[in-house]
């Protein structure tokens, strides 16, 4: 099975290449967030892949990447994802991020932006104190009665008026191959998370946003938005879209971060 050494942990990964020699292309690596796995981004690695390689992950402890009772936080991850690329002899890489994945990658463009091409943050999750309690509710309810009970909400709550009954399945698949211990250690890691240094991304940053997203909200994108220093930047907005946005909106996903690309390698 893919799996790549990333520090103490074994993570499950795919590695897709273009077709034929490469033609100036990028690296990208992909975060996910809580509750997922790499195949949300399946839907948007088509408009990738025919000029750049791209990685995605299962993040320590989600998926099919096992869980060995490690504490989990923002900057774990990022040491992982450093991890990946080193095992993978990757020297730079365009990081990008889903929720949880998006503070990820803003903490890799703050701290090791030696390692980092650009940042791509898709409805990255600002902590708050409204967030605190909601993460560790969601980590008591998981350790007491498994992923069920996030499964038969999150697919409808979490999504914006353009959804699909297609896409709800699609989350709810992806919620409930969820390790419950795993995923409540990410759910402390989001409580315990403090803001990145925003100021210290100087990077080309895409900041991907629902219209309709109740998880990261407009607020806490343009927060971010308006404190990331870099003089490269974007926020694109996306209507009738909740916080699924490589689910419910897969082609306008692929089209921005490729056309990010074009702008990186400018």
């Amino acid at each position: 099975m893919p799996f790549v050494q990333a520090n103490s942990h074994r993570l499950y990964y795919a590695d897709s290449h273009p077709a034929g020699p490469p033609k100036n292309g990028l690296t990208f690596i992909f975060i996910h967030g809580l509750g997922s796995s790499q195949n949300y981004y399946y839907p948007v690695i088509p408009h990738l892949t025919k000029l750049h390689r791209c990685i995605t992950l299962d993040t320590y402890g989600a998926a099919r990447s096992p869980y060995t009772n490690d504490t989990i936080t923002i900057p774990s991850i990022a040491e992982d994802v450093i991890g990946a690329l080193d095992s993978l002899h990757i020297a730079k890489a365009v990081v990008v991020g889903h929720s949880m994945g998006g503070l990820v990658v803003l903490e890799l463009g703050a701290r090791i932006p030696d390692r980092v091409l650009g940042v791509v943050a898709i409805g990255p999750t600002h902590p708050s104190d409204m967030l605190v309690g909601v993460m560790n509710r969601r980590s008591d309810t998981v350790l007491e009665s498994g992923m069920e009970p996030m499964a038969d909400t999150i697919p409808s709550g979490a999504v914006g008026s353009r959804s699909t009954p297609l896409q709800k399945a699609f989350i709810r698949e992806l919620v409930l191959g969820q390790d419950p211990k795993g995923y409540a250690a990410m759910c402390r890691a989001i409580a315990a998370a403090k803001p990145p240094n925003y100021a210290a991304v100087k990077e080309p940053f895409l900041l991907i946003a629902g219209e309709e997203d109740k998880s990261a909200s407009m607020e806490g994108c343009r927060y971010i938005f308006e404190h990331v220093s870099s003089e490269k930047k974007s926020l694109e907005v996306l209507k009738g879209v909740g916080h699924w946005h490589c689910i419910e909106a897969a082609d306008e996903v692929g089209e921005l971060i490729a056309k990010f690309a074009d702008s990186v390698n400018a």
